[in-house]
């Protein structure tokens, strides 16, 4: 039964991974334009689920009970993590983005969740896209990253094999190339708000108020 939950999770991961950040690529660059509804509607289809199948296999495969991994409500000390993680995010987001602007020479590279941000026009619409940033995205990749990845390269490795190897395939997972660096810097970030708390709760309000941040900045742009 074990090997059965270990090659359903890896399949899982597999379809988060790699098929979703592709699939909405070829959706954001396509010509014909689909709707950002239609868009969101494949993302959901095709990342409920993994995260399903993950999250039922999560204990067999990663042999540690829900509250081994960290889905517990988060206590004061924990939240002072949460927000020193989230201002290292920011810190080595910002940075990392600096980084590879200056090497690349592409300044202000725009990620292709930031386009169909932009090209919004419907309120509803609006709001279910940020709802799903800031909600969905950081539980889903949390659950996948930290408690997953992490907790299997901590298990088998130790802290650092854990934390390379689940923030490496974080950055990856994103689709975009310029933003491997600093995505990859932020998922370390997470990684350590986990590590330290042993909440994984912590980890998915650090990774959501990052996005929301993201977002709010994106907003700002959008009135000018």
């Amino acid at each position: 039964m074990i090997g059965l939950a270990v090659a359903c999770a890896v399949l899982a991961l597999i379809a988060y991974i790699v098929v979703d950040p592709s699939l909405i690529s070829v959706l954001a660059h396509s010509p014909k334009k689909f709707p950002i509804t239609a868009v969101l509607l494949v993302q959901l289809a095709f990342e409920l689920p993994p995260i399903f199948v993950l999250m039922a296999m999560l204990p067999r495969v990663s042999l540690y009970s829900w509250e081994e991994l960290g889905l517990r409500v988060p206590s004061p000390r924990t939240l002072l993590y949460v927000i020193g993680g989230f201002a290292a995010a920011i810190f080595v987001g910002d940075g990392g983005s600096a980084l590879v602007e200056h090497l690349s020479h592409h300044p202000h590279h725009m990620q292709d969740v930031a386009k169909m941000f932009e090209s919004i026009r419907h309120t509803p619409v609006l709001i279910a896209f940020i709802l799903y940033g800031v909600v969905v995205a950081p539980i889903a990749e949390e659950m996948i990253f930290r408690g997953f990845l992490f907790n299997l390269g901590l298990r088998y490795g130790n802290f650092w094999v854990g934390a390379i190897f689940s923030s490496l395939l974080f950055g990856a997972a994103h689709g975009d190339l310029e933003l491997f660096l600093p995505l990859t810097l932020v998922g370390f970030v997470l990684a350590i708000v986990y590590y330290r708390s042993r909440n994984l709760v912590a980890s998915m309000l650090t990774h959501a108020s990052f996005n929301a941040i993201a977002f709010t900045a994106l907003s700002t742009l959008r009135t000018h």
